[in-house]
């Protein structure tokens, strides 16, 4: 029997009344879970539990005859407030949880992504901030504990930030992946940042578009399995209705 706080990250319908779950532990890295009866009336679990980026007190076990595990007890151990209601909020967890499910392929204990992922999904639920900017610091913060963080070595007074090697550079690489002016200054800026001032951040939708484009290659080239994420897509379209 294990025991340990949770974030849901995907479901997918097994059968009639059963799914199977994506979840990342703090104690065991991600895991895959079939919750049997969800959609019954006799099942103790219910769907609402396995929202997307719930995050969970959970009690569980591994199955004898395969890597699935099974659910003994669960609770929501922080309900949210805003996340599932408030429409920018709920498409920025969405899509900070299409980029978690990319990031993170292995069953691997990491406590402190665990708990800086725990503590931006909060947060993102409890803060009265504009919210139209939290996706690309938490791109950039999540580098961190990826293990490809840029080299703040001459960030101050470079020019260029090559996105191949993720370092500052005097001069222009001579591959196209590198960025500049306006976009490295923005780069700077979420670099500097905290949660606690997020507010000082004032990119324009079109520069955040840009900068997630180059978050995105950043990231393609320092994970091999990554890929483009879909639910950008939705970000754009709510945030140009803001």
């Amino acid at each position: 029997m294990h025991q340990s706080k949770a974030i849901v990250l995907h479901q997918i319908k097994y059968s009639e009344t059963s799914l199977i779950v994506k979840i990342y532990t703090k104690e065991e890295g991600l895991l895959s879970f079939i919750v049997k009866g969800v959609r019954g009336k006799k099942g103790k679990l219910r769907v609402a539990q396995f929202q997307t980026l719930n995050l969970l007190d959970l009690t569980y076990q591994q199955s004898k005859k395969s890597q699935l595990r099974f659910i003994n007890d669960l609770k929501v151990s922080e309900p949210f407030t805003e996340l599932l209601y408030d429409p920018v909020k709920r498409s920025v967890g969405i899509f900070i949880a299409e980029l978690i499910q990319q990031c993170i392929k292995e069953q691997e204990q990491n406590q402190e992504l665990f708990d800086f992922l725990y503590g931006s999904i909060q947060w993102l639920d409890l803060t009265s901030n504009n919210c139209s900017h939290f996706h690309l610091l938490f791109m950039m913060k999540l580098t961190k504990y990826l293990g490809f963080f840029p080299s703040l070595d001459g960030h101050q007074s470079e020019g260029y930030f090559d996105l191949q090697q993720g370092e500052f550079s005097q001069k222009k690489p001579i591959h196209s992946h590198s960025i500049e002016s306006e976009e490295l200054l923005a780069w700077k800026g979420l670099i500097n940042c905290g949660l606690e001032n997020i507010g000082s951040l004032k990119f324009s939708n079109l520069l955040k578009r840009t900068l997630l484009q180059s978050l995105m290659d950043y990231y393609k080239l320092h994970l091999p399995h990554f890929k483009d994420l879909n639910s950008h897509e939705v970000l754009q379209i709510v945030f140009n209705e803001e």
